[in-house]
């Protein structure tokens, strides 16, 4: 696991070049959409000598930087590593701010190719980054809305080149991982209630799905669940997202869910979790 000032670092790397897109943002598209993935990717080897690889896929701009080193054997991010990314995001943010493309995501994957496979993994949500820009979120809710992953995929030591084989990122979709990244750092961070998260959202039934692995029904029932509920219905109170159907919260390992319907969030609004996490084991 990242360092916690390393994954400070990471965040705030998205930071960078705000300004300086703000700036442009009332100029020509310079960036057209036809041309945005080759133009990164010029600018980048250009004005940086970094090696970039990108493509529009759908509304996301995905743009993968192959790197010789990410990691040092602590696990602390290079700092040749972190200044390459910091560039790939300055040039990228200026792109997105002058470019005739509808562009609501942008992802960016940097990547070991040479030795261990590791990646870091972010996404950011373009009207986050307005919102930050006007003052209508602070840097603190700003930086937790950010996506951010570490991944080990072995394929990408097989060849230089990416597959680009990433699907569309869409709101749902976004704020489904969001809200399991949000209640993941609190269950990391408790001494007794270690779990992890998984989620999904099903546009064919507008459900958002969690699911934890638990041998305890009860403190799926009295801890978890109340806990991912609640993290839930103040990211989608946040966003203004209406457009679902149920949350479904489950456990994997005993094959229980609960159905939580829109009226039923408010049930979960006031939970209270650092209560909940000093409950004690249940037999």
């Amino acid at each position: 696991m990242i360092k916690s000032r390393h994954r400070r670092l990471v965040r705030n790397l998205f930071l960078i070049g705000l300004f300086v897109s703000f700036v442009c943002s009332g100029c020509a598209p310079s960036y057209p959409k036809d041309k945005l993935a080759e133009t990164l990717i010029n600018v980048c080897k250009k004005e940086y000598d970094v090696e970039i690889q990108a493509k529009l896929v759908g509304k996301t701009i995905v743009v993968f930087i192959p790197l010789d080193e990410l990691f040092d054997l602590k696990l602390d991010i290079l700092p040749d590593a972190v200044e390459k990314i910091e560039d790939v995001i300055l040039t990228t943010s200026r792109a997105l701010f002058s470019t005739d493309a509808e562009v609501d995501f942008y992802m960016i994957i940097a990547a070991d190719v040479k030795t261990t496979a590791a990646e870091v993994f972010l996404v950011r949500y373009m009207d986050d980054v307005y919102k930050f820009m006007y003052g209508w979120i602070n840097r603190e809710d700003y930086s937790r809305r950010i996506l951010w992953q570490v991944n080990f995929d072995p394929k990408l030591l097989k060849s230089s080149f990416f597959d680009f084989d990433v699907e569309e990122i869409t709101l749902p979709g976004f704020l489904a991982q969001q809200i399991a990244q949000r209640s993941n750092k609190i269950f990391a961070a408790s001494v007794v209630h270690k779990i992890k998260i998984n989620s999904e959202f099903d546009p064919r039934t507008q459900r958002f799905f969690f699911s934890v692995v638990s041998a305890d029904n009860t403190r799926f029932q009295k801890i978890y669940l109340p806990i991912i509920a609640n993290i839930a219905d103040n990211v989608l109170a946040d966003y203004k997202f209406e457009a679902f159907s149920e949350i479904v919260i489950r456990n994997a390992l005993l094959r229980n869910f609960v159905v939580i319907t829109k009226n039923d969030r408010e049930e979960y609004r006031k939970v209270d979790i650092d209560e909940l996490l000093t409950l004690p084991f249940y037999k």
